[in-house]
């Protein structure tokens, strides 16, 4: 098993009673495409007159590895390096955490190459405009990640476009849940919800909402200004119905 070293920094944004932290990896140095490649060569892998996809896949699982040592690495396609989401406590401070206690993944971001590639690209506009009000266009658990599928009384995190839940019209906007028979309906209201932007939503699925099939409506006046409320409710009702285990 592989342990990631990490500095922790103080959690100026918390409001718990203990003074807790946030992670960051503690990165050992970057490693270039001919890095990787060396990397391979001492493990003996041949990177000449080999198949193509399974060299290609080598490379990409020993990028990771390299990840998983502490390294960011760079390439002309990609970038690779490691996040840390969570927080600690002053007790854990130098000591190992066990696995899951902090989520690790690994982050991309587009090279040199992908961005050339994409410096001469022209966008055609189509004549017909998109819908200017809100758009869900995921619902899941954040722990677990499957798409719509939900668990009781846990994280929900609602994924899309122009999402932000607040207006004035207090008892109609938020998001809510509605059995498929439409028989219960409960509304989870804009204090409710944290984070609660334009692209995400999260909040802890209500109580009510138990194990079964649901519709969810999300019905907000806000804009991507935050001076200022649409004149009318916009609602989203998303496509498909979530189930709840």
């Amino acid at each position: 098993m592989t342990t990631i070293k990490a500095v922790a920094h103080p959690n100026g944004l918390s409001k718990s009673a203990k003074k807790d932290f946030y992670l960051l990896p503690k990165t050992r140095g970057t490693l270039h495409t001919k890095d990787i490649i060396a990397r391979l060569e001492k493990k003996q892998i041949a990177t000449k007159n080999v198949n193509g996809e399974s060299f290609v896949l080598t490379f990409m699982e020993e990028c990771v590895s390299a990840v998983k040592e502490g390294y960011n690495v760079v390439t002309y396609m990609h970038r690779m390096y490691m996040s840390l989401n969570g927080t600690v406590t002053t007790e854990s401070l130098g000591h190992n955490l066990p696995a899951g206690q902090v989520e690790a993944r690994v982050q991309f971001t587009q090279g040199i190459a992908v961005r050339k590639e994409l410096d001469d690209v022209t966008v055609y506009v189509e004549e017909q405009p998109a819908a200017a009000g809100p758009v869900i266009q995921a619902v899941c658990n954040p722990s677990e990640n499957i798409p719509d599928t939900l668990n009781t009384n846990s994280m929900v995190m609602v994924q899309g476009l122009r999402l932000i839940v607040r207006g004035d019209a207090t008892e109609e906007i938020g998001v809510f849940f509605t059995t498929a028979d439409e028989e219960i309906n409960v509304k989870v209201s804009p204090e409710d919800i944290m984070p609660n932007t334009s692209t995400k939503l999260q909040f802890v699925l209500p109580s009510e909402v138990t194990a079964g099939k649901w519709k969810i409506t999300l019905a907000t006046q806000g804009t991507h200004n935050h001076t200022y409320h649409t004149k009318d409710v916009r609602r989203f009702e998303y496509p498909g119905l979530i189930t709840v285990v």
